[in-house]
């Protein structure tokens, strides 16, 4: 038998003889301690699910396990190693999850009730504009492209374009998409409550051969629903229909009751304050049983592995 293997054998030898010892030692203040541990824990849980964040949980396991065996076998360069990688990773995850993390907290110190009155208030707001643009443009048959921004920055994806920052409108969505205006060509993005750009041009869908039949409006509109997860509303100017992309893929609306209610949906989803669950205390206290199963075991197994 090797010495590594030897060092292995005889520490976790140590740590099971270890264990019932610890019973004797086990006080309330203990009892507190690993409740504490598993409170924060499962908060980080909780955090994980609602922004579906697993690939954090993955990694987060692989760092403290690799810290673990570090400090258990004294392997002075990983330890050494780990500190700066530890902290590169906790500052990637400030800033890859920054808007995640604001409206965590937010939905904190805000309640239910207001929520949800806001993220309705505003979906039904900007939906009843864009629909009653896009009913109008249908009915004249004018050519239009809409793109409503989701979690995913559009700067590296879209080109060319108008600055505007204008509050949605319908006059002034019909007047961008007049067809004497410089931009009506292009697409109009929508971030927020606020149009930020129009005439935009947008990337086209590499397999477009089952779409034969529909025109560059509708490629485009695939193409930014593939790279990102926007949502792309289409005007065909030929047809006057109404089509939606979302995903990479596209579908024909029957009427605008229809994409009122995708629109809707969609700025539910993508909304500021929205974390779309109730109270946040009696969400945290009578659900996610098995979360709570995992941080508490996972307290556990910390507090015999670094305090006993």
């Amino acid at each position: 038998m090797n010495t590594y293997n030897l060092m292995a054998k005889v520490s976790f030898i140590d740590i099971a003889n270890s264990i019932p010892a610890a019973f004797y030692t086990f006080t309330w203040s203990s009892a507190f301690d690993i409740v504490i541990a598993a409170f924060f824990i499962y908060v980080l849980l909780v955090f994980i699910k609602q922004t579906q964040s697993y690939f954090i949980f993955n990694t987060i396991a692989v760092l403290l396990v690799v810290s673990y065996f570090a400090q258990l076998f004294n392997l002075s360069l990983t330890i050494r190693l780990f500190q700066p990688i530890l902290t590169f990773f906790l500052v990637i995850f400030v800033i890859v999850f920054q808007r995640e993390i604001r409206r965590f907290f937010r939905w904190f110190t805000l309640s239910r009730q207001t929520l949800s009155r806001t993220a309705a208030n505003l979906s039904s707001e900007i939906s009843g504009i864009i629909v009653h643009a896009v009913q109008d443009m249908a009915k004249l048959k004018m050519g239009a492209l809409i793109v409503l921004s989701g979690d995913y920055p559009l700067d590296d994806t879209i080109e060319g374009g108008f600055a505007l920052d204008g509050k949605i409108s319908s006059p002034l969505i019909l007047s961008i998409f007049d067809h004497t205006t410089p931009g009506h060509d292009g697409a109009m993005i929508i971030e927020g409550k606020r149009i930020k750009r129009f005439g935009v041009h947008l990337p086209l869908a590499e397999d477009f051969k089952g779409f034969a039949t529909m025109g560059t409006r509708h490629r485009a509109a695939i193409g930014i629903s593939e790279r990102t997860d926007s949502l792309a509303v289409v005007v065909s100017e030929e047809r006057g229909t109404i089509s939606v992309s979302e995903g990479g893929k596209i579908r024909l609306l029957q009427n605008a009751g229809e994409l009122d209610d995708v629109i809707k949906k969609f700025l539910k989803e993508n909304g500021e304050d929205d974390m779309d669950t109730p109270n946040i205390w009696k969400y945290m206290l009578l659900h996610n049983f098995y979360l709570k199963v995992i941080a508490i075991g996972a307290a556990i197994i910390l507090w015999f592995a670094l305090v006993v």
